[in-house]
């Protein structure tokens, strides 16, 4: 079956090159993809954590909001302009740095990344459906699990329309919650902006930082001309807009109201500032919607990665409804509300960790060797990018700042917030350039995998 742009047959391509008979679709088409995956309610709640759990006035968590996302955005579409030359996803094009073996772990990794956010989402869109519908929560949990699997299942294409499709309502949904709520938001400046900014821009960061390592899982089946500049700029825009749009919103949320929204879950916050009538009913459609949008690439990068890291013999689609059998376990955990907002918090600051030094491996691998002649399906066992990787991870320790582990920087300069995620992205890439792995032999295009 040529599968190309049918949206309705399950797509056939797992981790494999995509071959040239099923390319199709514009730069452009990422733009509403990224867009819907991040216009959600756990973008939102990542600005009410940055204002209240860290203090942060509206001011500096804006500012911290903007860097944060655009130098962590700004990866990701470097990253997306290699789908369409190598026509495979990330965790299999980052083969090319790490090697076959050595790239097992950053995969493993990603596959966890992936089950963690479905899981975090599916919960907060069942509380969502659960307070509309007024279904019990295994009801609501059920309904959200099998609309995402499905998306998954499916795949590429029919995930690609879906996102493009509630793109305009996701907006109009968080433009009426940016309506009530900015009017009321306070503008007052802490008496410690730079920590607030420091924390902001940290938690920003490693939100974005989180899809990374799946950049090139929606451009890989674009025309390998598909002009990169172009690339770059829809998908960063995709994500870069709705999140610091969203998250300031969610900061401005706990300016705006004199309930403690610190422990809430997005139902719980909803209810707590707009009330229970219609308007918080159209608020927490788009909070179901929002996470059927990125909980279907949640899901599929998550299995896309399961199948590189733990190398299975299974179609992309068994590996999807397996990886959402894990998700629906994990989420039965979900009916403890107080206990899901802490988690997500932590899990939230613990997801760059091992992504920033990934990211600044793969990239300084990508400026020295460039993309012609490479092949990441034949690559040796172990790469440079492995040792490099493990040092960034490494030297990121000392700087963790969160519930879990404070290292020893944070806990003597808590005011400089959580670095760890830049000190991991400049040393991981340091490290990858002073090794000047030897370009590999170039790779004739006709014998790459159809």
């Amino acid at each position: 079956m040529i599968y190309k742009d049918q949206v309705l047959a399950v797509e056939p391509t797992g981790i494999e090159p995509v071959g040239e008979v099923s390319r199709h679709g514009r730069a452009r088409d990422l733009f509403g993809v990224w867009f819907s995956a991040n216009a959600e309610i756990a973008t939102w709640m990542v600005g009410v954590f940055i204002a209240a759990l860290f203090g942060a006035d509206l001011r500096s968590a804006t500012l911290g909001i903007i860097i944060g996302n655009i130098l962590g955005f700004s990866i990701l579409g470097v990253l997306a302009t290699i789908g369409p030359r190598y026509g495979v996803p990330q965790m299999v094009a980052s083969r090319l740095a790490f090697g076959k073996r050595g790239n097992s772990a950053p995969a493993a990794l990603s596959f966890l990344a992936g089950v963690g956010w479905f899981t975090i989402n599916t919960i907060f869109g069942a509380y969502a459906l659960q307070t509309i519908a007024h279904f019990g929560y295994g009801v609501a949990l059920g309904i959200m699990l099998v609309l995402q699997i499905a998306l998954a299942v499916y795949g590429y294409n029919l995930i690609g329309v879906f996102e493009r499709a509630c793109a305009v309502l996701l907006a109009a949904g968080f433009v009426l919650l940016g309506a009530l709520t900015l009017p009321h938001a306070s503008w007052v400046p802490s008496p410690a902006p730079l920590q607030g900014f420091m924390f902001a821009a940290a938690l920003a960061f490693a939100y974005a930082m989180g899809w990374v390592p799946c950049a090139s899982d929606y451009s890989r089946y674009l025309p390998r001309d598909t002009n990169p500049r172009a690339i770059w700029w829809y998908a960063f825009a995709g994500c870069a807009l709705p999140c610091i749009a969203i998250e300031v919103l969610g900061a401005a949320a706990v300016t705006a109201s004199h309930v403690n929204l610190r422990t809430s879950v997005p139902t719980d916050a909803i209810a707590q500032l707009l009330g229970s009538g219609i308007v918080a009913k159209a608020v927490l459609i788009t909070v179901v919607l929002g996470t059927l949008t990125a909980n279907c690439m949640n899901l599929y990068s998550g299995a896309l990665a399961a199948l590189v890291a733990f190398d299975l013999r299974l179609s992309r689609a068994h590996a999807a409804l397996a990886v959402g059998a894990l998700g629906a376990i994990l989420a039965l955990w979900g009916s403890h509300p107080s206990q899901t907002a802490e988690f997500y918090t932590n899990f939230l600051l613990l997801l760059s960790y091992w992504a920033s030094p990934w990211a600044g491996v793969v990239l300084v691998d990508l400026w020295q060797s460039g993309t012609s002649g490479r092949d990441p399906q034949r690559v040796p066992a172990w790469r440079p990018g492995t040792l490099a990787w493990v040092l960034g991870v490494a030297a990121s320790v000392p700087f963790w700042n969160q519930a879990w582990f404070t290292g020893p920087f944070a806990h003597a300069f808590p005011q400089y917030g959580d670095l760890s995620y830049y000190v991991g992205l400049v040393v991981g890439a340091l490290v990858m350039g002073a090794m000047k792995p030897r370009r590999p032999a170039a790779v004739v295009e006709g014998t790459q995998h159809a």
